[in-house]
Protein backbone atom coordinates (compact mmCIF):
# COMPACT_ATOMS: atom_id res chain seq x y z
CA UNK A 1 0.00 0.00 0.00
CA UNK A 2 2.91 2.39 0.58
CA UNK A 3 3.75 2.31 -3.12
CA UNK A 4 0.20 3.35 -3.99
CA UNK A 5 0.31 6.20 -1.49
CA UNK A 6 3.59 7.47 -2.92
CA UNK A 7 2.19 7.24 -6.46
CA UNK A 8 -0.86 9.25 -5.43
CA UNK A 9 1.37 11.82 -3.72
CA UNK A 10 3.40 12.15 -6.91
CA UNK A 11 0.26 12.56 -9.00
CA UNK A 12 -1.01 15.22 -6.60
CA UNK A 13 2.27 17.08 -7.00
CA UNK A 14 2.01 16.90 -10.77
CA UNK A 15 -1.58 18.17 -10.72
CA UNK A 16 -0.56 20.96 -8.33
CA UNK A 17 2.31 21.98 -10.60
CA UNK A 18 -0.02 22.02 -13.60
CA UNK A 19 -2.55 24.08 -11.65
CA UNK A 20 0.06 26.67 -10.77
CA UNK A 21 1.66 26.72 -14.23
CA UNK A 22 -1.58 26.79 -16.21
CA UNK A 23 -3.84 28.58 -13.73
CA UNK A 24 -2.29 30.76 -11.06
CA UNK A 25 0.56 32.25 -13.11
CA UNK A 26 -1.60 33.04 -16.18
CA UNK A 27 -4.28 34.57 -13.94
CA UNK A 28 -1.71 36.81 -12.26
CA UNK A 29 -0.26 37.78 -15.62
CA UNK A 30 -3.72 38.66 -16.91
CA UNK A 31 -4.54 40.77 -13.84
CA UNK A 32 -1.22 42.63 -13.97
CA UNK A 33 -0.38 42.92 -17.69
CA UNK A 34 -3.42 41.55 -19.59
CA UNK A 35 -1.24 38.75 -20.96
CA UNK A 36 -1.19 35.02 -20.23
CA UNK A 37 1.89 32.86 -19.95
CA UNK A 38 3.30 30.96 -22.93
CA UNK A 39 2.21 27.44 -21.88
CA UNK A 40 -1.34 28.67 -21.23
CA UNK A 41 -1.57 30.33 -24.67
CA UNK A 42 -0.05 27.26 -26.30
CA UNK A 43 -2.68 24.93 -24.80
CA UNK A 44 -5.77 27.14 -24.69
CA UNK A 45 -5.14 29.82 -27.32
CA UNK A 46 -5.46 33.53 -26.79
CA UNK A 47 -8.27 34.33 -24.36
CA UNK A 48 -9.63 37.88 -24.21
CA UNK A 49 -12.20 39.76 -22.18
CA UNK A 50 -13.88 37.89 -19.36
CA UNK A 51 -12.44 34.58 -20.57
CA UNK A 52 -9.01 35.96 -19.72
CA UNK A 53 -10.07 35.73 -16.08
CA UNK A 54 -12.37 32.72 -16.21
CA UNK A 55 -10.19 30.21 -18.08
CA UNK A 56 -7.25 30.26 -15.61
CA UNK A 57 -9.64 30.11 -12.66
CA UNK A 58 -11.35 27.06 -14.16
CA UNK A 59 -7.93 25.39 -14.48
CA UNK A 60 -7.22 26.12 -10.80
CA UNK A 61 -10.65 24.81 -9.77
CA UNK A 62 -10.20 21.57 -11.74
CA UNK A 63 -6.74 21.06 -10.25
CA UNK A 64 -8.11 21.60 -6.74
CA UNK A 65 -10.95 19.16 -7.40
CA UNK A 66 -8.53 16.51 -8.70
CA UNK A 67 -6.29 16.91 -5.66
CA UNK A 68 -9.33 16.56 -3.38
CA UNK A 69 -10.42 13.37 -5.17
CA UNK A 70 -6.88 11.95 -4.98
CA UNK A 71 -6.75 12.69 -1.24
CA UNK A 72 -10.03 10.81 -0.76
CA UNK A 73 -8.66 7.85 -2.70
CA UNK A 74 -5.47 7.92 -0.64
CA UNK A 75 -7.45 7.82 2.63
CA UNK A 76 -9.32 4.70 1.45
CA UNK A 77 -6.10 2.77 0.86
Amino acid sequence: MAAHTKAIDGLEGLVGLAGVTLGVIPFGGWVIAKEHSGPFRWLFGEQTGAMGYVAPLVVVAVAALLITVLEAVKRRL
